[in-house]
């Protein structure tokens, strides 16, 4: 099949797949999209509470409470173990929440997390999901501890990926532990969230609360476990009434920023040291075009605050995945998600402004009637690689779209386009998906690159997922040409054509006193090129078992192929071209990481291409109290090829030090050594919240070469620097 006719089968899919469902009727069931039955009310506040976690304010006790939770796990569907109510008031620029969590035991409440976005999950919490626009796709996402720390995430068409939780808004809110559970008291400005403007607006609203030491999950309203998941599970929130007289018109902020400090690079070979002393200023900016609709613009943007990657060593013949960490790049990252995630990436945020800095440009984001859309455009500086090299920056940008036609239907495009010196590169793609019964639901993309100065070509992909809560089973398709070059993408392995498939059960064990639930999944692939010569073939057989303690184990057995048509690379040992086959077993295991000491571990063990391969890894965390957690990880691995030098080992160690003062006063610190790089590296960053929305950052940053030195002109500081960055959020 050419690509062309490819292309052709993939489109056709994705636009008969959906009228074919439509076609077999389109009578739902109860959980096939329809609207959840429960409606709760918002109060008008006669007066705007302090937020303290005190709930003295007399109209609290005005408002009935809402107190129907009901178990998701351990016991779907059962009555909560303690009791929970919460309350709803508003004014015209506040949502005001009001949370009474009832414990038997307040000692065993978890509590341990003072730095925001820290990892809240870890401790008792309660999150509030709001569906501000009541479509049932998107929603935000609002976390609290009982100390009253913040997380906060977006949904995007019923999903969410780790990079949807930094994601940072504005609020407030306060916790409180008493003498019979703790309480929660937040306010939620209507500027943070965005809204229909309407006279008579109704959102979606969720309640879900963690009870951490019984590992137990309870909803209002309840979200069974026929649903994948229950908190991005939008199309079941219930419905929040009463929201009138809400403050309308344009709102504005303003974030200058000013940075200085300095750094210095070392000499590297016959590359001499530097320095370079920082000194600058910059500006985001934000206005809200219509109550739907928000320009974000940025001009001299700086990411120095920007925590640092973990160390990866590539032990594969593919390129290696970073995600994104940039606050501008993260806040509705889910909107221009396209494609597979760290596969094949139509739009990947982190092509723009890593080896050319953004001198600056906008974004819009937000809803025009049932359009939701996505319009990036930054522009970037011309930069000099380590060989001095011109690298010539440019106009880069994004324009996405989205749209719901029919219920639990979502159907998209994109273009990205690259304009350089002289070149471009420009994908159009679009991409459709369906979701059906409870949990189920079909996919599909293709996406065409059109280069200035090369081929042009076409990828995509379908796959169908069938799920409840019991049982799934998968099945998928993916071309990607090796022409097909996203300027703005990210695509792991090109030249291939990938059929995939799984099978997979997991039983639940709802009355045992130690047992919570076994997976059990087999799921195979098979790569050819597109000349339709075989590349690869895998077959895993994947079992984890959890226990009612929050603890795992895993076993995983793996039995791959690789047909090589030419020689390839594994950290510069070569390998020549021919047929490899080889068996992995592998154990893994972790403890529930809301206790004072957890920790994790595993070995694999097997063949690796024509030699063999030992895996192990170990971790230890230790949460000192709410002041200091200190986590610690080591990975190890022993290889042995028969080729030249083909026998070596490769170590990363990394140290992870959580510090907070208070909610508004908190470093991070990471710590991190590998024996391919022989570089120890720190990166030390300082945070203080002087206001909402506003900081102070110290950053410290350092690289040390532990190895030999292979040129004695090589000095051991390969860098060192320091950066203070002030912050200040005024808005209007």
């Amino acid at each position: 099949m050419t690509t062309r006719s490819s292309a052709s089968v993939l489109a056709a899919t994705l636009l008969l797949w959906p009228t074919a469902l439509v076609a077999q009727g389109t009578s739902p069931d109860a959980g096939d999209g329809g609207a959840p039955a429960n409606t709760i009310r918002a109060y008008r506040a006669s007066q705007p509470p302090q937020i303290d976690g005190i709930l003295d304010e007399a109209f609290w006790q005005d408002i009935p409470p809402v107190t129907d939770f009901r178990q998701r796990v351990p016991v779907d569907g059962a009555p909560a173990s303690e009791h929970t109510e919460f309350r709803v008031a508003f004014d015209e620029d506040n949502l005001y929440f009001a949370l009474v969590l009832r414990d038997a035991d307040p000692e065993g409440i978890r509590r341990s997390i003072l730095h925001r976005e820290g990892r809240i999950d870890q401790d008792d919490n309660i999150r509030i999901g709001l569906d501000t626009y009541h479509d049932k796709r998107n929603a935000y996402i609002f976390e609290i501890n009982p100390f009253g720390t913040q997380g906060d995430a977006l949904i995007t068409d019923e999903s969410m990926t780790l990079s949807d939780w930094n994601w940072e808004g504005v609020y407030e809110s306060e916790g409180r532990i008493t003498e019979d559970g703790w309480v929660v008291e937040a306010a939620i400005p209507f500027t943070t969230i965005r809204f229909a403007d309407t006279e008579s607006l109704e959102m979606g609203i969720l309640v879900e609360r963690t009870i951490r030491r019984k590992n137990e999950l309870v909803y209002f309203p309840h979200v069974s476990q026929e649903f994948r998941n229950g908190l991005t599970q939008v199309s079941q929130y219930a419905t929040l009434t009463g929201l009138e007289g809400l403050r309308r018109g344009r709102y504005m902020e303003v974030k200058p920023f000013a940075i200085t400090g300095r750094s210095t690079t070392g000499q590297i070979a016959d590359q001499p040291s530097a320095t370079e002393t920082l000194n600058d200023i910059g500006l985001d900016f934000k206005y809200s075009l219509t109550s739907n609709l928000t320009l974000d613009a940025t001009l001299n943007p700086d990411f120095a605050q920007v925590e640092a990657d973990n160390v990866q060593i590539n032990l594969t013949r593919f390129g290696l995945f970073f995600p994104e960490k940039r606050e501008f790049f993260l806040e509705r990252a889910g909107l221009f998600s396209f494609g597979d995630a760290r596969e094949t990436e139509v739009f990947f945020s982190r092509r723009v402004g890593i080896t050319n800095d953004i001198v600056g440009g906008g974004r819009l984001t937000g809803q025009a009637g049932p359009i939701s859309i996505g319009a990036l455009s930054l522009f970037t500086d011309d930069a000099r690689d380590g060989e001095g090299a011109l690298i010539s920056g440019g106009l880069n940008s994004v324009l996405r779209l989205r749209a719901d036609p029919l219920p639990r239907t979502t159907i998209g495009g994109i273009v990205t386009s690259v304009d350089t010196d002289g070149e471009s590169n420009r994908v159009l793609g679009a991409d459709a998906q369906v979701r059906f019964l409870r949990s189920s639901s079909f996919d599909g993309w293709v996406a065409r690159s059109t280069l200035s100065d090369g081929p042009n070509s076409t990828a995509g992909a379908v796959s169908l997922d069938i799920r409840n809560s019991r049982t799934s089973v998968g099945a998928g398709f993916t071309q990607v040409p090796t022409e097909f070059s996203p300027a703005l993408g990210f695509v792991r392995r090109s030249d291939m054509r990938r059929y995939n498939g799984s099978l997979a059960a997991f039983p639940r064990f709802e009355q045992s006193a130690w047992a919570r639930q076994l997976t059990a999944a087999v799921t195979g692939e098979y790569i050819e090129g597109l000349d339709g010569t075989e590349q690869s073939t895998s077959l895993l057989s994947h079992n984890m078992f959890s226990f009612q303690t929050g603890d795992w184990v895993m076993v995983n057995l793996r039995r791959r192929t690789e047909a090589l048509q030419s020689s390839a690379s594994i950290q510069g040992r070569a390998l020549p071209a021919g047929d490899y086959a080889f068996s992995t077993a592998e154990f893994r295991f972790k403890t529930n990481d809301s206790r004072e000491f957890s920790g994790s571990g595993g070995v694999s063990v097997g063949d690796f291409w024509s030699g063999n391969r030992t895996e192990f890894s170990a971790g230890a965390q230790w949460k000192t109290g709410p002041h200091l957690t200190v986590g610690v990880d080591y990975r190890w691995n022993d290889i042995d090829l028969p080729v030249p030098d083909g026998a070596f080992t490769t170590q990363v160690f990394g140290i992870n030090l959580l510090g907070a003062v208070s909610r508004s006063l908190f470093a991070n610190g990471l710590i991190q050594w590998d024996d391919v790089s022989n570089v120890l590296q720190a990166n030390i960053r300082v945070d203080w919240i002087h206001t909402p929305g506003s900081d102070l950052f110290v950053v410290f940053d350092t690289g040390y070469l532990t190895g030999d030195l292979l040129d004695p002109r090589t000095e051991r500081w390969q860098r060192r620097t320091g950066v203070v960055k002030l912050t200040y959020l005024k808005a209007f």
